[in-house]
C-alpha cells in the first residue's frame, strides 16, 4: 500500500474513533444523533466502525448536533493519525 492511502486509511479510522467518542462524550446514542443529524442510524454505525467516510454534509451535520464544529472533529482526527494512535 503506497503512502497517501496508508494515510488516507489512517485518517478514515482516526475520524471514526473521533465521531464515536465526540457521540459518547455528548451522552447521546448513534440514534438520538442520527434524529438530531437528519441522518440514520445504521449511518452513524458505519461511520463509527469505519466503514463508510462521511460527506462534508453529513460531517457538518454531525458537528450541529454534537455542539462542535466539522473543523474540530477533523482536526481531532487529523492530530490522531499523524501521531499513528487510536486505530493507527
Amino acid at each position: 500500500m503506497d503512502v497517501v492511502s496508508r494515510q488516507s486509511n489512517a485518517f478514515v479510522s482516526a475520524l471514526s474513533g473521533v465521531l464515536a467518542g465526540a457521540r459518547k462524550a455528548a451522552g447521546i446514542s448513534q440514534t438520538e444523533l442520527a434524529a438530531r443529524a437528519g441522518l440514520s442510524q445504521p449511518y452513524i454505525g458505519y461511520l463509527e466502525q469505519g466503514k463508510h467516510c462521511p460527506t462534508a454534509e453529513s460531517l457538518k451535520r454531525i458537528a450541529l448536533a454534537l455542539g462542535t464544529t466539522a473543523t474540530d472533529l477533523v482536526q481531532a482526527a487529523e492530530k490522531i493519525s499523524d501521531k499513528g494512535g487510536l486505530h493507527g
